[in-house]
């Protein structure tokens, strides 16, 4: 009998959950947690959420919502987590998922088995002992924002700092650094908000960045940012979109000079967005103060790329997450360098029944692409669609790999980075040629699951 084990029950665990739902297609759902929303329960008991007290979205609540449950009016434009978290378990409630899902229930094994289907591995907090269960298919929704990566190799110097040092995952509020010299690191939307945030109270506020990055302001001309994507600056060919959204940049917030930031060498397409209106008043305040890299740490000083040297108390590294599945043998599946070899960011070629859900990070909200990705893999499980062979797979990955090293920053970060429209067209694209394959009675994938092959691809 089939049955498919969903790991997670944050957003991408729910529309996983919601479409097997209303297909009638029979599944569990574990999650470690004891509540539904991922990284958007503050204090969220599995441990997993680095979610702090002052978290807004900084995408549109027009934006972040699912397509089948819009947030409620009365949301603001940019949702507390609080409300966010609130959506979710809405979410849940109005599709009846409470009862598919085993609350405080980690996953600690996922192993293919050799006549075809999945073993997995469960401890329920408390319980007595593992259960081991099997099936037909896995969905793997265990999210990418909670396994915190710090520099590789360490900052010279850092194991001799006397200061505190956190990562922004443990940060929760400013308090603790209120009358320090606080040094954080990074310069993603993280990095930004608590840079601005800990500089309302702190003695000194250092920011501190390797490379230069364009940083948005939340609303352009009126509208929140992220609504360009819907604009008809989108449909513009990429070596005109780019331009035309520096210069708009340029017109709406200035040069990145007059806040004491860099000018980006790269175009604003070219790395996943930075977005933070508060960020820029503290700069242009000067409660903040830019700096390039961190060189080396003494006891008690940072001292950065460009020579100069700064007494410092506590840094924060907001430097990012490592994709990780501690479930899955490394030999079977890993994100080395922050890439994945998936065939639209869902299926290992060499690995039937096993697919990925939320491995694809639009500059823009995830959520509106988390259901048709859902809706293909039901289609997969029940058959109505057939999946490209695994060699034509694996070649269009490599070939996709090829295409995206040509147009994002080749950093970790940045090796989950997607086109939306380009993603959500390439979904549909691929379940119009799935139903045609399923019709021509395409050869089933082979029964023997193996590790994927070695090949660059995302």
């Amino acid at each position: 009998m089939r049955r498919t084990c969903v790991i997670g029950a944050g957003p991408s665990g729910l529309a996983a959950s919601k479409v097997l739902a209303s297909r009638n297609v029979p599944f569990d759902c574990f999650e470690a947690g004891s509540g539904v929303g991922g990284l958007w329960r503050y204090g969220n008991d599995n441990g997993m959420s680095g979610v702090y007290a002052s978290l807004h979205t900084n995408i549109s609540k027009q934006s972040m919502a699912f397509s089948s449950l819009a947030l409620p009016d009365t949301c603001p434009v940019f949702p507390h987590h609080s409300l966010m978290l609130a959506y979710l378990e809405d979410y849940a409630a109005s599709f009846g998922l409470h009862r598919h899902i085993e609350f405080s229930t980690r996953v600690t094994s996922v192993r293919p088995l050799d006549d075809g289907g999945w073993e997995v591995v469960c401890r329920r907090r408390g319980g007595p002992a593992e259960e081991t269960r099997r099936y037909t298919e896995v969905v793997v929704a265990n999210g990418h924002h909670w396994d915190p990566r710090l520099p590789s190799p360490a900052v010279p110097g850092a194991e001799e700092f006397a200061g505190t040092a956190i990562h922004s995952h443990d940060y929760r509020t400013p308090d603790p650094y209120a009358g320090q010299r606080v040094l954080v690191i990074g310069m993603g939307n993280s990095a930004c908000e608590i840079a601005a945030e800990i500089s309302r109270t702190a003695a000194r506020t250092f920011l501190s960045a390797r490379d230069a990055a364009h940083l948005f302001p939340k609303v352009l001309l009126g509208r929140p940012a992220d609504h360009l994507a819907w604009s008809p600056l989108s449909d513009l060919p990429r070596l005109l979109k780019d331009p035309a959204l520096r210069l708009l940049l340029r017109l709406t917030r200035g040069s990145t000079a007059r806040y004491g930031l860099p000018e980006p060498v790269r175009g604003p397409l070219a790395g996943h967005p930075s977005t933070s209106d508060e960020l820029l008043s503290q700069l242009a305040r000067g409660a903040v103060t830019p700096k390039p890299g961190v060189s080396s740490f003494g006891r008690e000083t940072a001292v950065f790329s460009d020579g100069g040297r700064e007494p410092v108390d506590a840094v924060v590294y907001a430097t990012g997450y490592r994709i990780s599945f501690p479930f899955l043998a490394p030999s079977l599946f890993a994100a080395p360098d922050g890439r994945t070899e998936l065939y639209l960011r869902t299926i290992p070629p060499r690995l039937p029944g096993l697919y990925f859900m939320g491995l694809a990070q639009p500059s823009g909200a995830a959520f509106p692409l988390l259901e048709p990705q859902a809706e293909w893999i039901a289609e997969l499980i029940e058959g109505t669609v057939a999946p490209p062979s695994p060699a034509d797979m694996t070649r269009m990955i490599a070939r996709e790999w090829r295409r995206h090293r040509k147009t994002y920053v080749p950093t970790y970060r940045h090796g989950i980075e997607i086109d939306f429209r380009s993603y959500r067209r390439a979904l549909r694209r691929e379940r119009r040629a799935g139903r045609r394959r399923a019709r021509g009675a395409v050869p089933a994938l082979p029964a023997v699951a193996g590790p994927a092959p070695a090949a660059d691809a995302v």
